[in-house]
């Protein structure tokens, strides 16, 4: 499905449950329409036949696209349509032909592919991450050079070699199931109009990255491993409040290869206070690069904002800046659905419940740095 049309699939469903929320309001009222109800929901729906005529003369033309594709991209096209259209069947419970997993159906890995895509989206983790889809548990080796490193140097004819090197160490990861749940109006359901698809990749990727965000800023015990609480180095400030000297400190805190790629996460209470630097010409620290969409960075480098990073509170480790290609985020490509009919049949509803397996270590120390604020003076 080319992305014009995904848009135009996504518009027409936000209209069609707009629609639907407008009808279901009244109904749980017991009353008619508004004048202005009914002034909506009916530009709601010649909106929604417009959208409907474009995709559809849309459909058609990458229908004649399809043929003029070479033999094995065909396939794969007509591959990706099936399972979409399989996917669709299940959540509608018109078909149960999706293959059998641990926790439910396996999901079709178009429509994974798709939530994983969707997911890059909404948190940048999957995109800046050494991220593995892989199921199940696996060792992941790196090299250790803390104690000692690979050398080079001159070499004195007959002079022997001394050896030196590092030590071939793995990082576990394992397989914390984590579950999202999409639910749908039955009524939206039922409309053959409705992208359901779509809709529950959108809602599974939405649930799915703010799980993700939560776990790797903030972190529940003996599960994920959160950049914060793990990070081992350490920048301390002298006082509760963030100074200059604090920031450039905790910059060339991390390893001169890692600052490269390397960002700063924190929550929008400590962007707010760094947001009012200075340097000492009076040059404020955080300069908004237009030539990368309005994006802000701090000492050149990219600022992620979290709501689920700590807030600048006395002795918290409230700044964090690092390369996250060093840290390893397992998000399995092999996903698991429970459609759930009965469960919220008495709010007219069907849940589709979505399983997936996470894991996420550090795998280099000094690739990550943080600011502790110290106690109020």
């Amino acid at each position: 499905m080319n992305s014009k049309l995904k848009e135009l699939k996504e518009k027409r469903n936000d209209l069609l449950m707009k629609a639907d929320n407008i009808l279901n309001k009244a109904a749980e009222e017991t009353r008619a329409l508004t004048e202005q109800e009914e002034k909506d929901y009916n530009q709601y729906t010649k909106d929604i036949e417009g959208l409907s005529k474009t995709i559809k003369l849309l459909e058609e033309q990458e229908e004649r696209a399809l043929k003029d594709m070479p033999l094995e991209e065909r396939q794969n096209e007509e591959t990706k349509k099936e399972e979409r259209r399989a996917f669709e069947r299940f959540c509608r419970g018109e078909a149960r032909a999706l293959d059998v997993g641990t926790n439910g159906a396996l999901l079709p890995r178009t429509v994974a592919a798709e939530i994983i895509g969707l997911i890059n989206d909404y948190v940048p983790y999957m995109n800046i991450c050494d991220t593995y889809n892989i199921r199940g548990d696996f060792s992941l080796p790196y090299y250790d050079e803390t104690e000692s490193n690979i050398t080079f140097g001159y070499v004195e004819e007959l002079t022997e070699v001394t050896e030196k090197s590092g030590k071939l160490k793995t990082i576990n990861m394992g397989s914390y199931i984590i579950g999202a749940l999409a639910l749908i109006s039955n009524k939206l359901k039922n409309n053959a109009q409705f992208d359901i698809a779509g809709f529950v990749a959108k809602e599974m990727a939405r649930k799915f990255a703010m799980f993700l965000d939560k776990e790797i800023n903030a972190g529940t015990a003996g599960k994920i491993e959160n950049v914060f609480s793990a990070a081992t180095n350490k920048i301390t400030a002298a006082t509760n409040e963030i100074t200059t000297d604090d920031i450039i400190d905790l910059q060339l805190k991390i390893s001169s290869e890692a600052e490269k790629n390397a960002v700063w996460v924190m929550h929008k209470d400590t962007f707010a206070k760094v947001r009012k630097l200075k340097d000492t010409d009076g040059q404020y620290l955080l300069i908004k690069d237009f030539a990368a969409g309005g994006e802000y960075k701090l000492l050149g480098h990219n600022v992620y904002i979290s709501e689920n990073a700590p807030k600048p509170t006395d002795s918290t480790k409230c700044i964090l800046y690092g390369d996250f290609m060093d840290y390893a985020l397992k998000f399995s490509k092999e996903m698991e659905i429970q459609v759930l009919s009965e469960v919220y049949a008495a709010k007219y509803a069907t849940g589709v419940l979505g399983f997936a397996e996470v894991d996420g270590k550090i795998k280099r120390q000094s690739s990550f740095a943080v600011l502790e604020l110290g106690a109020a003076a």
